[in-house]
C-alpha cells in the first residue's frame, strides 16, 4: 500500500514538473519573438536614415559653441586659464598674470630680447615684491647662437653663468637638445634666470622656442642651493661629461647612487649599431684617462670595464654597458662607477 502510494505521488510530481518546464518555455518563446521584433524596428529605422545627418547636439555641446563666438570669449578663456595655473590648495597662491604677444613691463631687472624675436607671451606669478616670470619667444636662430647671445649680453649686464643646478646635469651621458644656462645676478644670491632653447618646426621654417625663467626674489633657490648646496652631489663629477654622437637625441636619462658608488643610465636614438656606439663612449672615456680592463660583445650588446683615479688619486671602476632594447635605432645605455 505504502509502495503504491508513493509511485502515485512520483508521477504526479513529475507531470506538474513538465507542465511548469512547458509554460515557461513558451513564455521564453514569447518574450524573444518581442525582443527581436523591437530589434529588427531599430535596425531598419537606422538604416533608411541618410548617412550624412549629424545627430542633433547636446544642449551642454550647443552652449560650448554659442559661448565660442561671444565677444566676451577670450576674455572668458583668458580668466580660465589663470585660474588653472593657480594652486590654492598650497596657499598663499600666488597671483597669476597672462600677457599672450606681450613682455612684462616694470620688472626690477633687465632682461635682453634678441630684436628679430617674435614674444609669443609671458606669465608672472606675483608674492610679496619679488616675481617669477616665464617669457616664450621664437628666434630664427639656431638654439648654440641664444646660448651665446645671452651669454654676452648678460655677461656684460654683471651677470654670472652659474654651473648646472646639479652637478650631474654637466656628467655622463649628456643631451644635446635642449641648450640651457643659468645666471644669477650676484655671486651665492639672486635675482636668477635661466635660458632653453630648442628648435622648433614651424610652417615658415625652423626656429628656436626660447624660455626665459626669471625669478626677482634674491634668496632664490637655484642660485643659493648651487653655491650652498649638498655635498653628496660632488659624487656625480667622478663621471666625465660624455657626448652623444652627432644627430643622436638622449632620452629618459636618470642619475643615482650611495656610499661609494654613482651610476648614470639613458635611452638614445641613433643609427649606430651597439658596437659603434660602445667605441664612441670608450674614447670619450679613454680621453678622460680612463684605462680599459676588458671588453665584449655580441650583435645586441656590448660590455666594457675601466679602472681610473680621481683627483686626490683614490682608485676607482668602472663598468659601461650598451645594448639594444627591441625599438628600431634605440639602444640603452648605463655607467657605473664605484671605488676600489
Amino acid at each position: 500500500m505504502t509502495i503504491k502510494l508513493l509511485m502515485k505521488n512520483r508521477k504526479a510530481f513529475y507531470t506538474l514538473k513538465r507542465t511548469i518546464y512547458t509554460m515557461i518555455k513558451s513564455w521564453l518563446t514569447a518574450v524573444s519573438v518581442v525582443l527581436i521584433s523591437i530589434f529588427l524596428v531599430v535596425v531598419c529605422s537606422v538604416a533608411s536614415s541618410p548617412l550624412n545627418d549629424a545627430p542633433e547636439p547636446s544642449p551642454i555641446i550647443s552652449m560650448s559653441i554659442q559661448n565660442s563666438t561671444d565677444i566676451n570669449s577670450s576674455a572668458e578663456l583668458l580668466r580660465f586659464v589663470e585660474r588653472l595655473l593657480t594652486y590654492p590648495r598650497y596657499p598663499p597662491s600666488k597671483p597669476v598674470a597672462i600677457l599672450p604677444g606681450e613682455l612684462p613691463s616694470n620688472l626690477s631687472v633687465d632682461v635682453p630680447i634678441p630684436s628679430d624675436a617674435e614674444v609669443i607671451g609671458s606669465l608672472i606669478r606675483s608674492e610679496d615684491t619679488y616675481k617669477q616670470v616665464e617669457i616664450i619667444l621664437d628666434v630664427p636662430m639656431e638654439p648654440n647662437e641664444i646660448i651665446e647671445f645671452y651669454r654676452d649680453s648678460l655677461k656684460n649686464a654683471g651677470w654670472n653663468e652659474t654651473e648646472g643646478f646639479y652637478h650631474y646635469e654637466e656628467s655622463g651621458f649628456m643631451s644635446t637638445t635642449p641648450e640651457g644656462v643659468i645666471f644669477c645676478r650676484y655671486e651665492g644670491e639672486g635675482p636668477s634666470l635661466q635660458i632653453t632653447a630648442h628648435t622648433l618646426a614651424t610652417e615658415e621654417g625652423n626656429v628656436s622656442d626660447v624660455r626665459l625663467d626669471l625669478d626677482t626674489d634674491p634668496g632664490t633657490g637655484v642660485c643659493t642651493e648651487r653655491f650652498y648646496g649638498p655635498s653628496w652631489d660632488d659624487r656625480a663629477k667622478i663621471l666625465p661629461p660624455l657626448k652623444p654622437p652627432e644627430g643622436a637625441i638622449l632620452r629618459s636619462r636618470s642619475s643615482g647612487g650611495g656610499e661609494g658608488q654613482w651610476q648614470t643610465d639613458a635611452t638614445i636614438e641613433t643609427e649606430l649599431n651597439v658596437s659603434e656606439l660602445s667605441t664612441h663612449y670608450q674614447e670619450q672615456l679613454m680621453e678622460a684617462g680612463w684605462a680599459l680592463k676588458e671588453d665584449g660583445m655580441t650583435a645586441s650588446f656590448a660590455w666594457s670595464t675601466w679602472s681610473f683615479n680621481d683627483e686626490i688619486d683614490n682608485p676607482w671602476s668602472g663598468l659601461l654597458l650598451v645594448s639594444e632594447v627591441g625599438r628600431e635605432n634605440t639602444r640603452f645605455l648605463y655607467l657605473m662607477v664605484y671605488a676600489v
